[in-house]
């Protein structure tokens, strides 16, 4: 039974062996997998609204579960109505999830439905052609589940539209819906337990509560089942709150329970990424290191391998307090600019791409930003890692950018490499000597600019101190 894999969860506050379990994780976490298949069926009846009783006719529909691999549709499952509208669908599966159920006639797409397949779960499916935008009615105790699920979600993004259309008059905030529909999601693991559905939720509860009610973040992931297959992305959620709550000590005692408690290959391995993270935010680089370290020799020619090892990489030469590592590049109006030429400036060092969502998300203030700098006490570079070279010069058809502009593809330059670019966009800010100060990779322009002010206070108070 699934209940028997409940577990009540001890206080990871206690003093907790993090690194001997990171030593250890590969030896005690690998598990096999049966990789066999399963078989389950759904049956049921399609019909056509209005048609005469003379010609009850409803043979022809086909019905199919399809998979989608690497691009290519592959069918899991296939059946054709015969006269009566009837059909059985025999499916045979590797691993159980949420499967497209598509619906043609005579050649023609009449409608595509989400379907969970489980082991053990049979289905009951009609529906009355056309559907008018309706759904068609899958009776089984899983697709329940993902239809609870779907319902949920959907009156949670028009709670938010009416609040939002609403204004200033509106009677509910961001929190007191948040926490409704985090109570709903919730409620679902008692009425479907074990089910797709009821997992999902039950995780997507705790993210939704994250940064507004931490305490009951921590308090619910304490009673989510070690087997739900989300349990990585609950997990991560309550690091971050329980490092609010009691510092990023009990946070990486957090990780390190779930670490140890998992048996899930794939799931230790993002656990310990997290863990790496975790240090790092606390500052314990050379722990960081050593889990990154761990992480990639359980994992050779792997993901998790490349990732630990831009992560070491990162740790050994990025972090700040370090030494910015030197570059040359040549600049978009024909110069040429090393690290040395800042001349004793803050220095905002940019990677992006002009096309990239999140740079384009930021671009206006980007450039209101960075054009309010003090040129003789702060310095941008910005430099493209588009190896297109159109793309990048129409960026400057829209109109002029603040700071100076590189294109690292089309110069062949390494810099995007030294410093270790994989997020975009991702900007160092660098001290007068040279040295990192920080780091913002994504959307993190408002810090940048909550630094960059804190700078200029600083400098002006020093200004006025000597004076």
């Amino acid at each position: 039974m699934i209940e028997e894999h409940e577990r009540v969860i001890t206080d990871w506050r206690r003093v907790f062996p993090a690194l001997a379990i990171i030593t250890g994780l590969f030896l005690t976490s690998c598990s096999t997998h049966d990789d066999g298949r399963f078989k389950t069926f759904a049956e049921g009846t399609l019909e056509i609204a209005g048609q005469p009783d003379s010609t009850r006719d409803f043979s022809g529909f086909e019905v199919l579960l399809a998979n989608q691999l690497d691009g290519d549709i592959d069918t899991l499952a296939i059946a054709t109505t015969d006269m009566d509208g009837f059909f059985r669908l025999d499916i045979s599966a590797v691993t159980g999830g949420i499967y497209p159920l598509i619906v043609r006639r005579a050649g023609v797409h009449l409608s595509t439905d989400q379907f969970v397949i489980a082991e053990g779960d049979t289905a009951v499916i009609s529906g009355t052609y056309p559907l008018n935008g309706k759904r068609l009615r899958i009776i089984s105790r899983e697709n329940s589940a993902w239809m609870a699920y779907l319902n949920t979600k959907a009156q949670h993004n028009a709670s938010m539209l009416r609040m939002l259309e609403a204004g200033d008059s509106a009677k509910q905030s961001i929190p007191q819906i948040a926490e409704q529909t985090a109570a709903i999601l919730w409620s679902l693991r008692s009425l479907y337990s074990g089910t797709f559905g009821a997992d999902l939720a039950s995780v997507e509860s705790i993210q939704m509560l994250e940064g507004w009610n931490d305490p009951l973040v921590v308090d619910r992931i304490q009673e989510l089942r070690l087997d739900n297959q989300h349990i990585v992305d609950a997990v991560r959620s309550a690091r971050r709150s329980e490092a609010r709550i009691a510092g990023l000590d009990a946070s990486i005692a957090l990780i390190s329970y779930y670490i140890q408690e998992l048996d899930d290959v794939k799931a230790v391995a993002a656990l310990t990424a997290e863990l790496v993270i975790a240090y790092s935010d606390s500052l314990r680089s050379e722990e960081a290191l050593e889990a990154a370290l761990s992480l990639r020799r359980g994992f050779p020619d792997s993901e998790w391998a490349r990732w630990a090892s831009r992560a070491a990489y990162e740790l050994e030469n990025l972090l700040p307090g370090m030494p910015a590592p030197p570059f040359s590049v040549k600049t978009r109006d024909g110069g040429t600019f090393a690290l040395d030429d800042a001349n004793g400036r803050y220095f905002v060092l940019e990677f992006y791409e002009p096309l990239n969502k999140a740079f384009r998300q930021e671009l206006a203030e980007r450039d209101a930003v960075f054009a309010a700098m003090n040129p003789l006490m702060f310095l941008t570079l910005s430099v493209s890692v588009e190896t297109d070279d159109d793309i990048n010069e129409a960026l400057f058809e829209e109109g002029d950018h603040a700071g100076l502009f590189a294109f690292a593809g089309s110069n062949e330059s390494e810099i995007a490499s030294v410093y270790n670019i994989h997020v975009l966009p991702t900007r160092f800010l660098i001290d007068p000597d040279g040295i990192i100060v920080a780091k913002y990779s994504g959307l993190g322009l408002r810090p940048l600019e909550k630094d960059l002010v804190a700078l200029v206070q600083g400098v002006l108070v020093n200004l006025s101190t000597n004076d």
